[in-house]
C-alpha cells in the first residue's frame, strides 16, 4: 500500500470510528432522554394521583364535616322538641290530676287506692294524714272507716297548704305520699314515660 493509499484507509478508519462514536453518543443521549422522558411521566402521574388522593380525602373530609353539622343540627332540633313536648305533658299531666283531685268519685279512688297501698306496706299502723285545707269533712270519715277496715287507725288529720291534691300519709317512720307533689317528685322517670306516650301520640 502506497502512502497515498495508507493516508486514505486511515482517514476512513478515523471516519468510521467518529461514526461509530456519534451512534454511540446518540443511542446513549436517546437512552437517557427516553429514562428522563419515562421518569417525568411516572413523577407527573405520580403527582395527579397523589393530588387526586388529597382531593378524595378532601372531599370526604368535607362530607364528613356536613354530615356532622346535620347531625348536629339533627339532634339540637330533637332536644329542642323533646323539651317542648315534656313541657307541654308536664303541664297537661299536672292539670289532669288537678281536675281528678276536683270530681269528687275521681279523688276517691285516688284516696282509697292511697289508702290501699299505705295499709300493705304497714299493715296495723296508726296513720296521720296531711290533705288539702278544702278536703269535705264526709271523704276524711270514709278514709276513717277503710282504715278501720283494714285492721289499721287514724292518729287524725293535718290540713296542709302546700297539698293541693292527694295526701300524704304517716305512720311512724313510713311516708306514703300520694300528694300532687309525691307523686310528680320522680320527674326523670315520668318524663321518660311522659316522651313515650307522648311520640307515641304523635306517631
Amino acid at each position: 500500500m502506497n502512502p497515498a493509499q495508507s493516508a486514505t484507509a486511515l482517514l476512513q478508519l478515523v471516519a468510521d470510528n467518529l461514526t461509530t462514536r456519534r451512534e454511540a453518543l446518540r443511542a446513549r443521549a436517546q437512552g437517557e432522554a427516553r429514562a428522563l422522558l419515562g421518569q417525568a411521566h411516572a413523577d407527573a402521574r405520580k403527582r395527579v394521583r397523589a393530588a387526586l388522593e388529597e382531593a378524595r380525602k378532601r372531599g370526604e373530609e368535607r362530607i364528613a364535616r356536613a354530615k356532622a353539622q346535620r347531625k348536629t343540627r339533627e339532634r339540637l332540633a330533637r332536644q329542642h322538641r323533646v323539651k317542648g313536648l315534656l313541657e307541654q305533658g308536664w303541664a297537661r299531666l299536672n292539670e289532669t290530676l288537678l281536675q281528678s283531685w276536683r270530681d269528687p268519685s275521681q279523688r276517691w279512688q285516688w284516696v282509697e287506692r292511697s289508702a290501699l297501698r299505705a295499709t300493705s306496706v304497714v299493715p296495723g299502723g296508726s296513720w296521720m294524714i296531711a290533705h288539702p285545707r278544702d278536703w269535705p269533712v264526709q271523704e276524711r270519715e270514709r278514709l276513717r272507716a277503710l282504715l278501720e277496715a283494714q285492721g289499721a287507725s287514724l292518729a287524725g288529720f293535718a290540713a296542709d297548704d302546700a297539698v293541693a291534691a292527694g295526701v300524704r300519709m304517716t305512720s311512724g317512720y313510713g311516708v306514703f305520699d300520694a300528694t300532687l307533689g309525691g307523686l310528680l317528685a320522680d320527674r326523670a322517670a315520668i318524663e321518660a314515660r311522659l316522651l313515650f306516650h307522648l311520640e307515641k301520640e304523635e306517631g
